[in-house]
């Protein structure tokens, strides 16, 4: 790749004010938008993924947003091939403001993937009944400290699904996920852009205010419509529809939940989701955090001094 556009990740939790702020800053710096967030990147779910409208849409112009068609679904592989294939097309020097909240898809595009290793379904069926034994995590927690100290001193001894998950990459590959990592590591390329990142950050109180208004507006937007069309259609077990938003919808559709208990049901979720995010996004100390509410300027500030860079 030796064309020289300018990244910035424009990441946080859900319902920070990313998108505006990636909407404005696209359009002062004739940059355009890329799509992070692993649910705006499919067709008809619109209302529940909070995806910008048409309007917003026509204002800048947006990539990986609404062109996955079920029952299609994508992966952070797929996600980050896509990334680098519109990176491509750019003129020479446009940025590129990539938008969103799906932490493993900035990690695809700036680290690369780990290479999925297939373990025969043999070996898989065999360590999950060792592992469902009595007794049977703690053997082979103690079998992975011998193979791989380093790795076992960071996994959970309760962390069933880890720990079977190691194991069964020595038995079937014959090296320590140590070994395996530290091959991936050496043999990655260098994320070949130049990148800032910034990203919109609120109280946790002033979030859920958000959140909550958010709720109330999907299901004034007709998010329950939409849900059932995709029902209808055959779609119930679609990945997008296991979303947050979605997954309530359909629990009140079901008469899980019931309508009066939807907005708060939905509102809960989301605040789960966001401080999730804000988990992942705090490990990565290049992001540079700005008050969601007053801080819009010094980010662009920010972002000006990077382009100029």
């Amino acid at each position: 790749m030796g064309k020289k556009n300018p990244v910035i990740f424009v990441v946080g939790s859900t319902a920070t004010g990313k998108s505006e702020w990636a909407l404005k800053l696209a359009q002062e710096f004739n940059g355009v938008i890329i799509n992070c967030d692993s649910v705006q990147l499919y067709t008809k779910v619109d209302i529940g993924s909070a995806k910008p409208s048409k309007e917003e849409q026509a204002l800048v112009k947006h990539y990986l947003l609404d062109y996955v068609n079920p029952p299609e679904e994508v992966t952070a592989g797929n996600y980050a091939r896509d990334f680098f294939q519109v990176m491509e097309q750019l003129p020479e020097g446009q940025p590129a403001f990539v938008v969103g909240g799906t932490g493993f898809y900035f990690m695809a595009i700036e680290k690369g993937m780990y290479p999925v290793m297939k373990v025969a379904p043999e070996l898989k069926a065999q360590i999950e009944k060792e592992l469902s034994e009595p007794g049977g995590s703690e053997k082979l927690h103690a079998e992975l400290t011998k193979m791989d100290p380093e790795y076992a001193a960071k996994i959970h001894l309760a962390d069933k699904y880890r720990i079977g998950r190691a194991i069964e990459l020595i038995r079937s590959e014959g090296k320590s996920v140590t070994q395996i990592q530290k091959e991936f590591e050496d043999q990655r390329e260098e994320f070949p852009f130049p990148l800032l990142k910034i990203g919109p950050s609120w109280d946790r109180e002033l979030l859920r205010e958000r959140i909550a208004k958010r709720s109330a507006i999907m299901l004034q937007n007709g998010l329950l419509a939409e849900t059932k069309t995709l029902l209808d259609e055959g779609l119930e077990n679609w990945a997008p529809l296991s979303s947050v938003g979605y997954k309530e919808a359909i629990e009140c559709l079901k008469g899980e939940i019931p309508f009066s208990e939807l907005q708060e049901a939905i509102t809960t979720s989301t605040a789960q989701l966001a401080k999730r995010q804000k988990t992942w996004f705090q490990r990565d100390k290049s992001i540079h955090w700005f008050d969601g509410g007053t801080g819009f300027e010094q980010a662009r500030a920010q972002v000006e001094k990077f382009l100029k860079s």
